[in-house]
């Protein structure tokens, strides 16, 4: 089968979807699939157009000249490379889904939608988001033969807009994750993610502050890059917790899985995540989660038994929750990382990727 996986942003930008595509796009090749990427031809957070057509990883990427930026684009050059294919995976509610579904009648290839929290983990633009949520996305999504919420409140969001919905949970590489050698540093935390409003590091490093009050041992490893870096380690060396983090800003695989190695807590104070994959991450390689009191980590955090769920919005009470856990007695903490991984690998890829092919076959065969 000849699969087109369509995402704005892909390598070298790093993020949740980018990793999510790469990696169902390996596997699906390694299953004897014939599996491309389409993706927009500049970046975010970079200057300069990147190379039309490359091979990252053995899958071949194409990238497509744009208008626009984050919150809307437009990129018509896509719609040539899209009746080449047996079916069209898009990732995301933006441009690429509503084109795809607009040019239907032109391509006439079937095409699924992985949601990915759609535009919503921000409260920015808000009535607009929800005006053309109605008025667009809707219909997009209806158009598609199959929807695949990524997440509980995804399915509850997305599923009813759809004739037919698969809700497929994201999914992670425990094995390699979960492989590195564990020599987590005592005190040593880690927090995972773009430095954006939604992931609330602000409130987070409020938080460490408390903590390291009364355990002035603690350190914090900030692992990503986003606008609010400069007034993120500003807010740090005010608070005179500046020496006590580091910021390692975007790294590769092998280099996340040595930093989640040596940590003994995973931290997100996360406002809004569509599921959360660098928790799950985190816990393949053991580290003890104190997440945010949200819904994508409530589905997956047994508070207690594999992690721990805190208010981060009240940094005192939040703040004590943390100092409990690392306070806690090592074989405590050893168990506690063991239920950490084993509830991981209920997300592992290997279970995860015959549901996608599951979904492409169906709509292949009802084209």
């Amino acid at each position: 089968m000849n699969i087109l996986h369509l995402c704005r942003q892909y390598h070298p930008s790093v993020g949740g979807v980018e990793r999510f595509v790469s990696d169902l796009a390996t596997r699906l090749a390694a299953r004897g699939h014939t599996v491309e990427v389409a993706t927009l031809n500049r970046l975010w957070r970079r200057p300069g157009a990147l190379a039309g057509e490359e091979v990252v990883g053995g899958i071949p990427v194409h990238r497509v000249p744009f208008i626009g930026g984050p919150l809307f684009f437009f990129a018509p050059g896509i719609l040539p490379l899209l009746s080449r294919f047996d079916v069209l995976h898009v990732h995301n509610t933006d441009f690429f889904l509503d084109f795809v579904a607009a040019t239907r009648s032109i391509h006439r290839r079937p095409f699924v939608v992985s949601t990915h929290g759609g535009f919503f983990h921000t409260p920015d633009h808000s009535a607009l988001k929800r005006l053309y949520f109605t008025l667009v996305t809707r219909r997009s999504l209806w158009a598609a033969s199959a929807v695949i919420p990524n997440s509980a409140s995804d399915e509850r969001r997305f599923a009813p807009r759809a004739r037919w919905a698969v809700r497929i949970d994201n999914a992670i590489d425990c094995a390699s994750f979960s492989m590195e050698r564990r020599q987590p540093v005592p005190g040593r935390l880690i927090t995972v993610g773009r430095l954006a409003p939604n992931k609330n590091v602000s409130g987070l490093l409020k938080v460490f502050a408390r903590a390291r009050e009364a355990r002035p041992d603690l350190s914090l490893v900030v692992v990503g890059e986003g606008p609010l870096r400069g007034q993120l380690q500003r807010q740090a060396e005010e608070s005179g917790i500046g020496g006590a983090v580091e910021w390692k800003g975007e790294l590769g695989d092998e280099a996340l899985k040595g930093e989640l190695a040596a940590a003994e807590v995973f931290l997100s104070a996360a406002t809004y995540e569509g599921f959360g994959l660098a928790m799950l991450e985190a816990t393949a390689a053991g580290a003890v989660p104190v997440v945010n009191d949200i819904e994508a980590f409530r589905d997956v955090i047994d508070d207690g038994r594999n992690g721990f769920i805190a208010d981060y919005a009240n940094a005192p009470t939040a703040a004590k929750a943390l100092l409990e856990v690392i306070s806690l007695p090592p074989e405590r903490k050893a168990q506690l990382s063991a239920s950490a991984k084993a509830k991981a690998s209920e997300f592992d890829w290997e279970k995860a990727a015959p549901k996608f092919e599951e979904v492409y076959l169906s709509v292949v065969s009802n084209q």
